[in-house]
C-alpha cells in the first residue's frame, strides 16, 4: 500500500514538474515579435526609391491608393503577439521577452515628452519643439541587475502629426535585433536608419551592419552609407 502511494506520489509530482515546465515555457519566450519585413536591408533604398509623395494635401483617395501599392512600407504587419505586448506596455508593465540561466530580456516604456532632442533649441528651460513621444526600451539583466539596453521602439510626432519619427523593430527566436528609423512628410516617407544586432551569450548588443542616411545639399538630398 506504502509502495502504491509512492508510486501515485512520484506520478503527481512528475506531472506537477512537466506541467510548471510547460508553463515556464510560454511565458519565459515570447519570440519573435516585431516586424519581419525589415530584416532584409534592400529595404532602405526600396523605401527611399518609392515612399515619395506628390503632394501630401491634394491626395484624393485613389491616390493613396496607389501609393500603398508602391511604398511596401505602408503594407507592413507585426507578429501576433505583437498588438497584446504593446497594450502591456501602454499601462506601464514590463513585458518579458526572453528568459535564461545566462540573462532576461524585457521590454519596457520608457517615454519622456519633457526631454528636449539635440537639434531642438530651449527656450526658458523648456523645447522649443515639445513631440508627442512613445519610447519602447530593450532591458537585458543579469543577476536581477542591468547589463545593457537599447532603444529598440519610439514613434515621434510633430507640428500636429504632419511630421511623424518612428522606429521599428524585429527580434527573432536567434536573438537577432533589426531596428528599422522611418520619417513620414509632407514628401513621403525616408528610411534613415537600419541596423542589425546579434545578442551575444554575455548579453551584449553586437553591431552586424548598420546603413545610415542623411539628406545632404539643403536637404535635397538623401545619401545613405552602408556600414
Amino acid at each position: 500500500m506504502q509502495i502504491k502511494s509512492l508510486f501515485y506520489g512520484l506520478l503527481f509530482l512528475t506531472i506537477l514538474t512537466c506541467s510548471h515546465s510547460l508553463n515556464a515555457l510560454v511565458h519565459t519566450n515570447l519570440l519573435p515579435v516585431g516586424k519581419p519585413q525589415i530584416i532584409n536591408k534592400k529595404l532602405v533604398k526600396d523605401i527611399n526609391d518609392n515612399c515619395w509623395i506628390d503632394d501630401y494635401f491634394s491626395y484624393a483617395k485613389n491616390g493613396w491608393k496607389e501609393y500603398d501599392k508602391r511604398c511596401k512600407l505602408s503594407t507592413f504587419s507585426s507578429t501576433q503577439n505583437t498588438n497584446n505586448i504593446f497594450e502591456e506596455l501602454q499601462k506601464n508593465k514590463i513585458v518579458y521577452l526572453y528568459q535564461s540561466k545566462q540573462f532576461n530580456i524585457y521590454l519596457k516604456k520608457t517615454t519622456d515628452t519633457k526631454k528636449c532632442l539635440v537639434e531642438e533649441k530651449q527656450l526658458e528651460g523648456e523645447c522649443a519643439i515639445s513631440p508627442e513621444q512613445f519610447i519602447i526600451t530593450m532591458f537585458i539583466e543579469s543577476s536581477s541587475k542591468i547589463i545593457n539596453q537599447l532603444i529598440v521602439y519610439y514613434g515621434k510626432y510633430y507640428h500636429n502629426g504632419l511630421v511623424r519619427e518612428r522606429l521599428d523593430f524585429y527580434i527573432d527566436k536567434q536573438l537577432n535585433v533589426w531596428l528599422l528609423e522611418h520619417i513620414l512628410d509632407e514628401e513621403g516617407s525616408s528610411a534613415t536608419l537600419w541596423q542589425h544586432y546579434q545578442i551575444s551569450k554575455k548579453g551584449k548588443f553586437n553591431l552586424l551592419d548598420e546603413i545610415k542616411c542623411q539628406f545632404e545639399n539643403g536637404g535635397l538630398k538623401l545619401v545613405c552609407k552602408n556600414k
